[in-house]
């Protein structure tokens, strides 16, 4: 089956049990004439840039190397921030498109290697640096000025349109709309909440506005539907001293609050360090003294408020060992959440639960076929869309789906 463009909604921390819950007439079109995968499985652990990168280059992290949102590296002794397709070691679906003279467009979302930008988004892009090293100074200079804030809102609330516009246009063969709003109704309301459902709501609305439209102008498009991750509701929260090491030896030195994150540094009885990363539910160490990796994680093991503590040498069952990934890893369990980050008021993800490691994922319109499948994986997206387009590309992990 060989179709001319392919247009994949992707509703970040959508969870498929809610979205199956809410009131969605028009994705409920999609699937009664489309293929529908019962369980879609995310990648571990299950966060933003990790499950998108998976998505978007049909790879499991061991591949893109996006392994969390950060890595230590022990030769610069410095932690690297990765929320970016800057380091992802996979090709995107973008640049494969762009090899066989395709181009894809990306709107609303942060990760674009290879998307056909304009010239306003590429300039966007090059700053994104400065404005990254800038944040609180951009942030507390939006607060004093909020007609500036709301007219910069205004405009990433715009994706939407100039998808549409794009889209009417026919300007590419693939265009990537990201809608954040249920991962943010997921933190602020929790997935269990009403806002979340009606969040869900009002995004299905949106998707039936771009139907309408794909109906009026004729066009044979495939719609996809998906997540990065799902969500899990927390009922407690826990402080900084569950990760305290002083039972194996070590204190903590430091600890940066950078990017929604908490970077930890401790300093060992015999002058040696480790380096963690918190990522919402997901936790990693980088250990100097790689002899004393085992010790750590059995005093972490005995602690209820984690679970699934893994050396990296058990992680190759999530496919996420990659020379940046830490000497162990460590989910929260079922419920808790940090307190001392910024996120997750009310939930988070990046842990292992079937609410936050299972996906929604629907393939419809453009003569799809109508099907269910039992199980599937969020890096067959890539695989699947790529096979739509008439596209032969080997060196991806995943695999299509129709």
């Amino acid at each position: 089956m060989w179709i001319m463009e392919v247009v994949f909604f992707l509703l970040d921390g959508c969870r498929p049990d809610k979205l199956k819950e809410a009131n969605t007439p028009n994705i409920d079109e999609l699937k009664e004439n489309g293929t529908v995968v019962l369980r879609c499985r995310t990648v571990y652990p299950s966060l933003t840039a990790v499950g998108h990168m998976s998505i978007l280059t049909g790879c499991y992290p061991e591949k893109t190397g996006i392994i969390t949102h950060f890595y230590w590296n022990w030769n610069e002794r410095k932690f690297h921030e990765i929320f970016s397709d800057e380091y992802c070691q996979a090709k995107t679906i973008f640049e494969i498109l762009s090899d066989a003279g395709l181009s894809g467009g990306v709107y609303g979302a942060y990760f674009r290697r290879g998307a056909k930008d304009s010239l306003k988004k590429r300039m966007l892009k090059k700053a994104a640096g400065f404005v990254s090293e800038h944040m609180n100074f951009i942030m507390n200079y939006l607060v004093r000025h909020p007609s500036l804030y709301k007219k910069l809102r205004t405009r990433v609330v715009g994706a939407f349109d100039e998808f549409i516009r794009d889209y009417k246009d026919k300007k590419h063969s693939f265009y990537y709309m990201m809608f954040n709003d249920t991962d943010k109704a997921g933190h602020k309301y929790g997935s269990d909440s009403k806002e979340y459902l009606e969040t869900i709501e009002r995004l299905d609305e949106r998707i039936g506005e771009f139907l309408t439209l794909a109906k009026k102008l004729g066009r044979k498009t495939v719609v996809v539907v998906s997540a990065d991750h799902g969500h899990i509701p927390l009922r407690s929260k826990i402080s900084i001293e569950k990760l305290d090491l002083s039972d194996a030896g070590y204190e903590i030195e430091d600890v940066e609050y950078v990017s929604a994150a908490a970077l930890i540094h401790y300093k060992g009885e015999k002058g040696d360090s480790i380096h963690a990363a918190v990522v919402s539910r997901h936790v990693q160490f980088w250990f100097e003294n790689k002899t004393r990796v085992e010790t750590v994680a059995d005093v972490l093991s005995q602690r209820r408020e984690f679970e699934d503590v893994r050396t990296k040498d058990r992680l190759d069952e999530y496919r996420l060992v990659n020379e940046r990934t830490g000497d162990l890893a460590l989910a929260v369990s079922n419920g808790y959440g940090f307190d001392f980050l910024p996120i997750g008021e009310k939930g988070d993800h990046g842990g292992l639960s079937i609410e936050e490691m299972y996906v929604p994922l629907i393939f419809g319109g453009g003569g799809v076929k109508a099907q269910i499948l039992k199980e599937g994986r969020v890096v067959d997206i890539t695989p699947t869309i790529l096979k739509l387009l008439g596209i032969d590309y080997p060196y991806v992990q995943g695999r299509s789906l129709i």
